[in-house]
């Protein structure tokens, strides 16, 4: 029988290159509960990380159906400008404008929130919080807070581990709250990094004292100034973060606290087995080779097929929480078919006038940008 070995590499940089290291499982739990100073705060991500991604389709697909598949190419073209000249986060013209001025507006927050309870979670997000609970916990999320506070209570934790972008909302002659266009706050990009600063700030911690884990949507900033752990990361992630580590599960991040052999019981347990990362890279300095991010890519592609493999596994898919929505939908007080001929309505004069409306998102999406700095 072939001999499983686990792989820790470490980064000397891009041009002094990289050594790799294969272990046994009992030696590479021991080597990479050393890769990481015990912090004293923990700050993560949600959009991509603590969540897989589902709210995003299922908010166009529910309020707006297929119609919404021509806005999103424009909003894809215009999202391409904005990362190019590099003046606001590509993120920011869909959370920060599309959503709330143009999709949800008038629209009941309690179906926001209906999105957070059912969209699924990563695999592993509930135990990672879990077994972190000791840690101050901050989630830090550019969805809209009525989304966001669904996922974060889910996974055990409460609205003091929030900070989200926060959509404008009124309430109406009843007392129930719409969206009324226009947001108050906004977190991504180099915001996230910025929240990070003032708690630093606030509660006299140093850099060594917190460690932020995501995947990508944080932006490359938070990932380069801060102390960091990057989960199967995107590809601007990938030469920047501090740790990154490959796995089927949130679980994998684990091996990264176990701090005196704390968590031995559980990483060596046989339960364990099929989370343990397949590869952990810690970089002494940031940047990489060409040769180790490639390495670092097909680790990420063999996890994010584990993983897609796992969801569905679990009777998750994507169609199902479609449905549950839709059942819920039906259940409450407002009437959903109503909500959608209203969006359909407001959108209309756009579905033939594309251009007008991608000039105006991305004027709206600026001015609001430079408003908020």
């Amino acid at each position: 029988m072939e001999k499983i070995v686990y792989t820790l590499v470490i980064n000397r940089g891009r041009d002094e290159g990289f050594e790799v290291h294969e272990f046994s499982k009992e030696e590479f739990i021991r080597h990479s509960s050393h890769l990481l100073t015990k912090p004293k705060r923990i700050f993560c991500g949600l959009g991509d990380f603590l969540e897989i991604g589902d709210y995003n389709n299922l908010l166009d697909s529910i309020f707006f159906e297929k119609e919404a598949v021509k806005f999103e190419v424009v909003l894809d073209r215009v999202n391409r400008k904005v990362s190019e000249s590099g003046t606001i986060p590509s993120s920011f013209l869909k959370l920060a404008v599309y959503y709330p001025d143009f999709l949800l507006k008038g629209i009941p927050t309690t179906c926001a929130s209906t999105i957070g309870r059912k969209s699924r979670l990563t695999p592993g997000a509930r135990n990672l919080i879990k077994y972190l609970q000791d840690y101050p916990i901050l989630v830090l999320s550019a969805m809209p807070y009525e989304i966001a506070i669904e996922f974060v209570r889910r996974v055990g934790l409460s609205d003091e581990n929030l900070i989200s972008t926060v959509y404008r909302v009124e309430k109406d002659a009843h007392g129930r709250s719409f969206y009324a266009g226009g947001i108050e706050r906004f977190i991504s990009g180099d915001r996230k990094s910025l929240e990070i600063e003032k708690r630093l700030a606030s509660e006299e911690l140093k850099e060594t004292d917190v460690v932020y884990m995501g995947r990508g949507e944080a932006g490359v900033k938070t990932f380069h100034t801060v102390n960091s752990v990057a989960f199967n990361p995107s590809d601007s992630i990938i030469p920047v973060s501090k740790i990154t580590v490959y796995g089927s599960s949130l679980e994998s991040l684990l091996v990264l606290f176990n701090f005196d052999g704390e968590l031995d019981r559980y990483l060596l347990s046989n339960k364990y087995e099929e989370f343990l990362p397949s590869l952990i890279v810690f970089s002494e300095k940031r940047n990489k080779s060409p040769k180790l991010v490639d390495l670092e890519r097909e680790h990420r592609q063999l996890q994010n097929n584990i993983i897609g493999q796992r969801i569905e596994y679990e009777g998750e898919s994507y169609n199902s929480v479609e449905r549950d929505i839709e059942v819920e939908f039906g259940a409450s007080a407002f009437d959903i078919k109503k909500i959608r001929e209203e969006i359909s309505k407001r959108m209309e004069h756009y579905q033939q006038n594309l251009e007008e409306f991608a000039n105006k998102i991305y004027v709206m999406a600026r001015e609001r940008y430079l408003a908020m700095c």
